[in-house]
């Protein structure tokens, strides 16, 4: 399937979601790139669609140890899941492999019903983690689809220790446990065993120290740091939920709101704003080795940029690791591009 030509730009695409998976150990020849803006080119043929290929759009994206690409994809977009019980338009998704040159390998987990996926991870043991959030759950499983462990209740919206209101995303901590970002209806942090027992929760709606708005992502660095998208409050795409879901408080702006980047240790103790990267909007984070991926608003009114920052030093580097950077992006309109396959969904950037 050809793509649109002419020149593209990572900003214009990365508006609502931007993930990051480096390509950690894949093959040799990839030299030490210098400066972010002229050391990686789009690869304008990744991937290559099969035939006939239809969906709405990418949300996620990760590579396991031997290369392989794992992009999760709203084969239906979310927005048209809401009430559930209009299962004839509830949003659908599933999850496609390409390896490293683009060539398609398959498909699976459409028998998982995703309503609306947010996120995609692999863990250290190859295990791929889905946060679904409009089906308000968190997934985990083998690479072949079969499932291993499921958080939350389907389609079900909760505050507790078995429910979730829009998860966003996922960090895994040593020793095998974990942190779900719940996310975009719900303002907390939450910690589970490597068996997913709910340990605890943290955070509350609000602007303060520790308080959060929108979690939209985590993730662990290389010190050891949770670091958390930490999105300026209020209602975001109300749209897609049902009446009661959102809190009344949060169907108000909270005064003088700034979205940032927050760090808690990894028992939940905040320890304060990371105030390496700003921006009007903070979307995205990841982490790979010791650098980190965040993505931002840029200067430029619609644009999105992605700063690379070293973790050790928390300082922005534009030297960059060995390897590729694979993006995911959603609501490509809202850049000029198209939706579904014709569009940025998923895209190369390499050395």
């Amino acid at each position: 399937m050809q793509r649109r030509s002419g020149p593209r730009h990572l900003g214009v695409r990365i508006v609502l979601a931007l993930v990051f998976a480096g390509s950690l150990g894949i093959g040799a020849g990839h030299s030490q790139a210098q400066g972010t803006s002229g050391s990686y080119r789009l690869d304008e043929s990744w991937p290559q669609y099969p035939p006939g290929s239809r969906f709405e759009m990418g949300s996620g994206i990760a590579v396991d140890a031997r290369g392989i690409v794992y992009a999760i994809l709203r084969d239906r977009d979310h927005w048209a899941g809401h009430p559930l019980s209009m299962t004839r338009y509830r949003g659908a998704g599933s999850i496609w492999m390409f390896d490293r040159s683009g060539t398609y390998l398959g498909k699976f987990a459409e028998d998982q019903e995703f309503i609306g996926p947010h996120s995609l991870y692999i863990d250290g043991e190859a295990f791929v983690w889905v946060v679904d959030r409009d089906g308000h759950q968190v997934k985990k499983l083998t690479p072949d689809g079969t499932l291993v462990l499921t958080l939350g209740e389907y389609g079900k919206y909760g505050n507790d220790g078995s429910h979730f209101n829009g998860p966003t995303g996922v960090a895994f901590l040593p020793g095998g446990g974990f942190v779900v970002s719940d996310g975009y209806w719900n303002s907390r942090l939450v910690w589970f065993n490597a068996d997913g027992e709910f340990l605890k929760q943290v955070g509350e709606y609000g602007n303060g120290p520790g308080q959060l708005g929108v979690v939209h992502a985590v993730v662990l660095d290389a010190r050891g740091r949770l670091l958390v998208a930490n999105v300026c409050g209020g209602a975001l795409h109300p749209y897609v939920t049902v009446r009661g879901q959102i809190a009344e408080e949060r169907l108000r702006p909270i005064p003088g709101c700034t979205s940032r980047f927050d760090v808690f240790d990894q028992d939940g103790s905040y320890e304060g704003p990371w105030s390496v990267v700003r921006g009007n909007l903070t979307l995205s984070i990841a982490a790979y080795g010791n650098r980190i991926f965040a993505g931002t608003t840029g200067v430029e009114r619609g644009r999105q940029d992605l700063v690379i920052v070293n973790a050790e030093t928390d300082t922005v580097v534009d030297t960059i690791r060995s390897g590729d950077i694979y993006v995911a992006s959603v609501y490509p309109e809202h850049g000029g591009e198209s939706r579904g396959p014709d569009g940025p969904s998923f895209v190369r950037w390499t050395q």
